[in-house]
């Protein structure tokens, strides 16, 4: 099967032809008839063309198709080769393999499958009304090589639809992933925040509130941190809004260092930021928010000859049993976050269940 690629694409197998031919009937006797159809073909072979090509240059669309001479002989050229081949050794892969490559041709060229099927059509009145000639009174026999024409034409034409199908279900899926891949890419805008592409407002909440609620019923423990970058309206006023953006982006580069992949981090407002860690009690939380502050301490700020140094506060809480919804676990961190500030900035708080805030 290597060596018929296109039978090996459309599943075409010994098996297959037989059952196409079983379906249509096609007999010892539809071969035999071959003889006399392609002897008829070949001895009005020129004149069959020349007016299937007639036929064809009275449709506007088919003559742009068809183009300047040289392309029309050409086309005529392959015409003919066809019609010489009509149903010679049909029952083997090579047959069905020259068939489906000229209808993948075709539609590669951008011929409409209404066109194409319509030609084999037109053949077979041209054809037919040359066998009448041959055959004259001999109603029988011609009725079977018409049947017989039939046969091999219709063979020949399931195969052209199948490429087309194949070509259409193919272009399909391409506009499918395309619009995935669009429909990926303005979630994600509408999730992100446009400046430090980390979640939004929005859909960090969302994904919080989803946290805490697998976290409680799982009874799991869950994090969260308020991180705020001290002074930064100073460093807006001093340097620049861009240096600030700057700034931000780069602070958020150093948080996801620190973090896992299952980690949350969103902008929660300005230069404020919340990070849900997933499965990590207060203790590893701590840790973690200490790294984090102290990273970004060491960090040099650089850009387009401004330079500052950066320092952040963290507030910390974790949830409890007793909590029955987001906003109060938000509550808790957000007054550690304050604790911190007001105690110096560049340093952790912890709000206990108490209301303690130890430094």
């Amino acid at each position: 099967m290597d060596q018929y690629p296109l039978c090996n694409l459309f599943e075409i197998t010994p098996a297959e032809i037989e059952a196409r031919y079983a379906f249509l009937a096609i007999t010892a006797e539809d071969e035999a008839n071959l003889v006399l159809l392609n002897q008829v073909i070949h001895d009005e072979l020129d004149a069959i063309v020349a007016e299937f090509y007639d036929h064809l240059l009275q449709f506007e669309e088919l003559r742009r198709f068809l183009g300047d001479r040289r392309t029309l002989e050409r086309l005529q050229t392959a015409q003919k080769q066809y019609l010489l081949s009509l149903g010679q050794h049909a029952n083997h892969l090579g047959y069905f393999e020259n068939r489906l490559r000229i209808g993948i041709t075709h539609e590669r060229i951008g011929l409409r499958q209404k066109w194409f099927l319509g030609g084999h059509c037109i053949l077979f009145e041209i054809i037919s009304r040359r066998l009448a000639k041959r055959h004259g009174k001999q109603s029988t026999e011609l009725l079977n090589q018409l049947a017989s024409l039939k046969k091999f034409f219709t063979l020949d034409a399931t195969l052209v639809v199948e490429t087309y199908y194949q070509s259409t279900m193919q272009r399909l899926e391409a506009i499918l992933q395309q619009l995935a891949e669009a429909q990926q890419h303005l979630e994600e805008v509408s999730r992100l925040d446009g400046l430090t592409q980390v979640d939004n407002r929005k859909f960090l909440m969302e994904s919080l509130e989803m946290e805490w609620h697998r976290s409680k019923r799982f009874h799991r423990p869950f994090t969260l941190l308020l991180l705020d970058l001290d002074d930064f309206k100073q460093i807006n006023d001093r340097h620049g809004h861009v240096f600030g953006d700057f700034v931000l982006k780069k602070a958020v580069q150093v948080m996801r260092k620190a973090l896992r992949p299952a980690d949350i981090i969103g902008r929660y407002g300005g230069e404020e930021f919340a990070i849900g860690l997933v499965e990590t009690d207060l203790a590893h939380a701590r840790q973690i928010a200490d790294r984090i502050r102290l990273k970004i301490a060491l960090t040099p700020f650089a850009y387009d000859n401004h330079k500052a140094s950066i320092t952040i506060s963290v507030g910390l809480a974790t949830m409890t049993p007793t909590q029955n919804q987001l906003e109060v676990l938000i509550e808790e961190a957000d007054r550690a976050l304050y604790q911190a500030k007001a105690n110096g900035r560049n340093q952790v708080c912890v709000e206990l269940p108490e209301h303690h805030s130890p430094a």
